[in-house]
């Protein structure tokens, strides 16, 4: 009776504590055999010994199960805190318990991304890339690699934290065809066209990449939310290069199929010279990054005029003393009226770094007028951005009355993300 009551007590324990180990009748009849006396144990266990093993397995259960997944930190941690800030930066105090998190759960950050290496320089870090990352470790680095429920749930937090106006990730919904059926519109629609013979799903030769998602709509500069397609990717695993091409309707039916094929390349002087200028450029552009940092904002204004003032047409320029002046007070006043007189106070000891570029359009018969474009980093952190403000705008200078007017006007947090 003795080992009856005991084997009902632990059967009992194990039915409320630990049904989530899914052991079976046969498993838990050889441990009360075991633990009570059965023929493959030479000596009983006492009940206590029994007990603490018991609550040792009710430990370590629990222990699994509180584990946090990624999704579940994001979702738990890192958007509350973010919808909680009034800015769109985690501080480094929010970013230590974000990390200490991820860690106490078995998720560890790339040490070299910019993420963690502006953590481990005792700053903060903007709240969209913070979050990215987390779906990096989770997901994997390529997001288009995603699946569409994974891209779509991204979406979602992204909304969330106010860093989209509306998610155009998809998922299919009622009078959608379903991924299965999207990934056999595709195959068919290859085979019709070119005769080649797909999968309908990655293989060991092919990689496929699907999302469902809105389209940007140019005229009315929006993602309408009637507007859904399908697109799919074949790479070929060997050259990791995208092979076909295939866009559907949302009801399956074909917009455009086409093909990547190998061609050789033979360049015109043109293009061999911007090739080479190309090259040029980005020989100096990992010079200058080397010895100047990352944010090209508080480079020399001759090094940004050299790397980047020819090459696409793009008029870098070094700006007039009274031209800088001008924009710096129309900056800082602008950042005033947006948030609050002494936010630049309350930034302390910032930095200020700019991008400048004049464009003079007198032979321009329907312009005719300069503009002087603008984009100014307020920081204390020109390493990361990891605070502060950006002030985007053009001072239009019209030619034929003298006229000024500001316009392109954008006032925003100094973050860059993971530029």
């Amino acid at each position: 009776m003795k080992d009856n009551r005991l084997e009902q007590r632990i059967q009992h324990s194990l039915n409320t504590e630990l049904s989530g180990l899914n052991t079976t009748s046969w498993q838990r009849n050889q441990f009360f055999e075991n633990a009570t006396g059965g023929n493959k144990v030479k000596r009983k266990l006492t009940y206590s010994l029994v007990l603490a093993i018991v609550l040792l397995l009710i430990a370590a259960t629990a222990l699994a199960v509180a584990l946090l997944s990624p999704k579940e930190i994001v979702e738990q941690v890192a958007v509350p805190v973010a919808q909680n800030n009034d800015h769109e930066n985690y501080t480094h105090e929010e970013l230590a318990e974000l990390i200490r998190t991820l860690n106490e759960n078995g998720i560890t950050l790339d040490e070299g991304s910019r993420i963690m290496r502006a953590f481990n320089a005792g700053h903060g870090y903007w709240e969209q890339d913070t979050i990215r990352e987390i779906c990096i470790a989770a997901f994997g680095d390529n997001e288009r690699g995603w699946n569409i429920e994974q891209k779509h749930w991204y979406g979602e937090m992204m909304v969330s934290v106010g860093a989209w106006e509306i998610n155009f990730y998809l998922i299919p919904e009622e009078g959608d065809i379903s991924i299965e059926e999207a990934h056999i519109h595709a195959a068919n629609a290859l085979k019709e066209t070119f005769g080649v013979e797909l999968p309908i799903e990655s293989n060991d030769q092919w990689r496929i990449y699907e999302v469902f998602e809105l389209q940007w709509d140019e005229k009315t500069d929006s993602f309408p939310l009637d507007k859904a397609q399908w697109s799919f990717w074949y790479t070929d695993r060997e050259t990791e290069n995208d092979r076909y091409y295939v866009l559907l309707a949302r009801d399956g039916s074909t917009i455009n199929v086409e093909e990547e094929k190998k061609k050789e390349t033979v360049m015109d002087e043109h293009s061999r010279q911007l090739y080479e200028n190309i090259q040029t450029t980005f020989s100096k552009e990992t010079e200058a990054t080397e010895k100047y940092g990352a944010v090209m904002y508080f480079w020399p204004d001759e090094v940004k005029v050299e790397v980047y003032g020819g090459l696409y047409g793009l008029p870098y320029a070094i700006p007039e003393p009274e031209e800088y002046a001008v924009a710096l007070k129309d900056a800082e006043r602008f950042i005033a009226e947006e948030y609050g007189a002494d936010a630049l106070e309350k930034l302390g000891d910032y930095k200020v770094g700019y991008l400048f570029q004049k464009l003079d359009d007198e032979e321009d018969i329907e312009t005719k007028a300069t503009q002087l474009m603008w984009d100014i980093m307020f920081t204390t952190d020109p390493e990361f951005l990891s605070d502060g403000y950006r002030v985007q705008f053009n001072r239009v200078i019209h030619k034929d009355t003298g006229e000024e007017e500001i316009t392109e006007l954008s006032v925003a947090h100094a973050h860059l993300g993971s530029g």
